[in-house]
């Protein structure tokens, strides 16, 4: 059985300018892949390269067993909706709306029906220790709270790659901690974690690093 990620040679090059080399990698189902290096060192754009946003310069990358350069837009698309989600350090919530608007998102593709999307809601809610109505406005919650309902969002879609970009850098102890077990449980449960970050605690969990 093939990796889920396969990349080999690979380099970005933007102005001239070589900002991220990755000779050979690969990740697995089940792997929490963390991401390290220096600020600027290309950790966020190997995240955009991941999720489809972007590609190489060079080299190859495969995804899913398909060379990524070969994709059309439409089938990007569609690995996207179906197979990744993101977890921002800035949470990506729409913070005007509710805690239930955002968590549809999460559900937008499902085949649920309402009844069972609210069930389902709730039940993302308690995995991630947030007892609040899902009438309750994002912008009223504080910033643990918002990275939490990001994580029961990325929970509903229910990914096989999650790719999470500095997800714990804004949280205080306790958030951190959370969001860390649940990237954890999620990789133990067969999702691949990709996760940039400077948190030492999430690098010693990792079974993987890319050092940039």
């Amino acid at each position: 059985m093939e990796p889920l990620i396969v990349i080999k040679g690979a380099k970005k090059i933007i102005r001239n300018k070589m900002i991220l080399h990755l000779d050979r990698f690969t990740a697995d189902a089940g792997d929490l892949v963390t991401v390290v290096g220096e600020s600027g060192a290309g950790k966020s754009t190997l995240l955009n390269i991941l999720g489809l946003n972007d590609q190489f310069s060079s080299g190859q990358f495969y995804l899913f067993d398909q060379e990524t350069k070969q994709l059309t837009g439409r089938e990007k698309r569609l690995i996207k909706r179906n197979t990744i989600s993101f977890l921002f350090q800035d949470f990506g919530l729409i913070e005007y709306e509710t805690i239930d608007f955002n968590l549809d998102i999460g559900l937008k593709f499902s085949n649920l029906n309402v009844s069972d999307k609210r069930t389902a809601k709730y039940e993302a809610l308690k995995k991630v220790n947030i007892n609040k109505k899902l009438s309750t406005p994002i912008y009223t919650l504080s910033g643990g709270e918002k990275q939490r309902i990001a994580c029961a969002r990325v929970l509903l879609k229910n990914s096989k790659i999650i790719l999470a970009d500095e997800p714990t850098g804004s949280l205080d102890k306790r958030n951190k901690d959370k969001v860390v077990e649940i990237l954890s449980q999620q990789a133990s449960q067969g999702t691949l974690v990709i996760v940039v970050t400077h948190d030492p605690y999430l690098t010693k969990i990792g079974n993987k690093k890319i050092m940039l």
